[in-house]
């Protein structure tokens, strides 16, 4: 049997691009229309995708939602609605791990899986957003470093599974004549003493489906988030700038999962992949260029400027970035230090212009492949198959037109026996073709 690839939709309220909520005639129900959210997912459980995965940040209002669409509902409860109108698609929602307490995601994911029946994710982020320290209440000096960050979302998820193995089904033995309910001595109770958390008790439901915990995610560039992800994620998320870093990366992140004696065909890779699919690659990129001149060019200008650290002057739109500026206005931020090298090994390997790179950039770091579905097709075989991603978290550039037309690419990668015609299992780790949890 050839190698199965696995596809999760990025669930953006009206596409990856910017100016996708541009498109619709009425944009103003696209941040809490339930029922646009439950069409969406409804579309992709249709195309047949594996799972829907919801970005988000529990943060104040900040300078980008003035400019575009974001999802405002809750995520888990989003899902917990989209799940009584889908029956396969699984529902991958994010949930903080440094903020809160572990104890409430462990219920909400726990609730969720119920509700869905065996279809639950949990994207495990560790977020330090300033808008989110405004909203929670907390200064900047609650910002962790990497190391203590990836140390305290350790000790988040440890609670958490903790938690979900406390009671397992067996230990409600409905025991009519004896009047027990529960019995106390079949529980697991969790005793957690942590340096950044406790919890101690059993959780007030089971944490697994039909003996099935849900599904871990997480994201990450960073040395630390790629052991982290790979001591503990079901499934890594990733955006890389370039091929080979893709790869570097998957042979990277196996090595540390075979490292916790874990098997590494057990940690699936799904770097990001924004598809653009057209009767042709020259149709596929006008599509694209019409929609990004929509946007605001000075403000994307600007944008850019914040993010290689250099004055706004010196972007002229139609010249290339200066890169040589690089050296003259030395940084010892790491992050911007980061985007020189991405986004200026871009500019540099395509020849952009300023304008071009800052429409490239529209992407936000997803892999950019323009075509026929045919053209697609080939393009995802080939990297499944050269160990760039086990699977690809697809972004659709605006919906409902970006999955209508990556429909027809699922159609034929399954007519090329590469992705399954239809779901075989009932639950989300079955149709993902990962092992069972381990036993309780």
């Amino acid at each position: 049997m050839k190698k199965q690839i696995r596809l999760n939709l990025i669930f953006h309220t009206s596409g990856r691009h910017d100016a996708g909520w541009k498109t619709f005639e009425d944009p103003t129900g696209l941040v809490d229309d339930i029922d646009h959210q439950i069409a969406y997912a409804k579309l992709a459980e249709e195309a047949k995708f594996d799972a829907i995965f919801l970005p988000d940040t529990p943060a104040a209002l900040g300078k980008s939602f003035l400019r575009k669409p974001r999802r405002g509902l809750d995520p888990v409860v989003t899902l917990a609605a989209i799940a009584m109108h889908t029956k396969h698609l699984g529902l991958i929602s994010t949930a903080q791990s440094l903020q809160g307490h572990p104890y409430l995601v462990a219920r909400a994911m726990a609730t969720l899986h119920h509700v869905s029946k065996g279809r639950a994710g949990w994207n495990i982020v560790t977020s330090q957003d300033d808008y989110m320290l405004d909203a929670l209440g907390l200064s900047a000096d609650a910002k962790l470093d990497r190391e203590e960050r990836y140390a305290k979302a350790s000790e988040f998820v440890e609670i958490v599974t903790g938690l979900w193995d406390s009671l397992p089904k067996s230990a409600i033995v409905a025991d009519k004549e004896n009047d027990v309910y529960i019995d106390p001595a079949l529980t697991h109770p969790i005793d957690y003493q942590g340096k950044y958390f406790k919890s101690k008790g059993v959780l007030q439901l089971t944490g697994r489906y039909e003996g099935e915990r849900p599904l871990m995610f997480q994201a990450g560039i960073s040395p630390e988030s790629r052991k982290f992800g790979s001591k503990y994620a079901d499934v890594l998320f990733t955006s890389q700038p370039n091929l080979d870093k893709d790869r570097a990366f998957y042979a990277e992140v196996k090595g540390y999962a075979e490292g916790y004696g874990r098997n590494p065909d057990h940690l699936l890779v799904c770097p990001g992949l924004y598809a653009v699919v057209a009767e042709s690659d020259a149709k596929a990129r006008a599509l694209k260029a019409e929609i990004d001149e929509m946007m605001d060019l000075n403000f994307l200008i600007v944008q850019l400027a914040g993010q290689v650290g250099l004055p706004i002057e010196e972007l002229d739109p139609n010249k290339p970035l200066p890169v040589e500026l690089f050296d003259k206005i030395p940084t010892d931020d790491s992050v911007i230090q980061y985007r020189r090298d991405d986004i200026g090994g871009v500019a540099q390997a395509n020849g952009f212009t300023v304008k071009q790179l800052v429409h490239h950039n529209l992407t936000r770091g997803q892999r950019t492949i323009f075509g026929t579905p045919e053209q697609i097709a080939d393009i995802i075989e080939d990297w499944s198959d050269t160990n760039v991603g086990d699977g690809f978290n697809v972004n659709a550039h605006v919906q409902p037109l970006g999955v209508e037309r990556f429909k027809d690419v699922i159609t034929e990668l399954q007519n090329r026996g590469r992705y399954r015609k239809e779901y075989s299992h009932a639950s989300f780790r079955e149709n993902y073709g990962l092992p069972a949890s381990p036993k309780v």
